[in-house]
């Protein structure tokens, strides 16, 4: 059916251009002039060059940003206490894992909700594939073997890389996190059960990636991706030297997760969300 609509397409294109093509010869998009047998190229009726260009002017069709993106963290673990952390890791000082006034400052609003963590400095997201083949005959001889789709790969980590403060949200949160994680496991929780609530390491990530909209006016999404039942598995290590300058840190976390879905935001209207950001526009 495909190849017939083309076929279609083809023959009404002909039937415009043959007309042309016996005077002057060439096609649409690189017409012709034949003089005494030679072919001089024409100016083309249809600029591919001009198309392209117009393309990135439209909305929907230009270059995003990539530096531009926000992650949220649903919630931090309920078990995510001094005091949990003091009964699993059992410790020799008495301000060792003292975290409850650490994780209040690093997780709160402003922190975490206003615009997203704004510890976020980098994210990698995992590739998701499947694994193809041939479906093998014996003696197929000349016969063209088969293919075939077998296992979809595991899910990769989520790589979220978070800078360094004199409040150490890595240090104080994530690194606590892993180990508590570490200790109660994935295993499902009596969502009823404050004590096993206490237990449950998971929480949902969220990253929102933004794109320009129009001068003067906030940044608008293009694209969420959404990550469930996520928990940090690993940190990175860190090295300080007295002879290096003194750059921002960022220490890489990684996080293992069930699912995620993506959205995008053409169920809006562009237009209409500049105007509602701006009734002016």
């Amino acid at each position: 059916m495909p190849t017939k609509i083309l076929n279609s397409v083809n023959n009404v294109l002909r039937g415009v251009t043959n007309p042309i093509n016996n005077i002057v010869g060439g096609t649409l998009a690189q017409p012709g002039l034949s003089l005494l047998g030679t072919n001089l190229p024409g100016s083309p009726l249809i600029s591919f060059r001009d198309s392209f260009l117009r393309s990135l002017s439209q909305w929907n069709t230009s270059i995003p940003l990539n530096t531009q993106f926000i992650v949220l963290i649903d919630n931090f673990p309920l078990g995510l206490t001094t005091q949990v952390l003091r009964d699993l890791e059992p410790v020799v000082n008495s301000t060792g894992f003292d975290i409850n006034l650490a994780k209040a400052t690093t997780s709160n609003f402003k922190n975490q909700g206003m615009v997203g963590c704004i510890f976020a400095n980098q994210f990698s997201i995992p590739d998701d594939q499947v694994e193809a083949d041939k479906a093998t005959i014996l003696n197929n001889r000349g016969f063209i073997p088969g293919a075939v789709l077998k296992n979809r790969s595991n899910f990769g980590n989520f790589n979220l890389s978070l800078r360094e403060t004199n409040t150490s949200f890595v240090d104080f949160v994530i690194r606590p996190w892993v180990i508590m994680a570490s200790h109660y496991g994935l295993v499902a929780r009596n969502p009823n059960d404050i004590n096993e609530v206490k237990k449950n390491p998971k929480t949902n990530l969220t990253v929102v990636q933004y794109t320009r909209s129009k001068q003067g006016l906030s940044q608008i999404p293009r694209k969420i991706w959404r990550f469930y039942n996520c928990v940090p598995t690993s940190i990175s290590n860190r090295d300080y030297s007295i002879g290096e300058d003194e750059s921002v840190k960022n220490f890489n976390t990684t996080w293992t997760f069930d699912k995620y879905e993506i959205s995008s935001n053409l169920y809006l209207s562009v237009t209409e969300m500049l105007k509602a950001i701006n009734p002016l526009f």
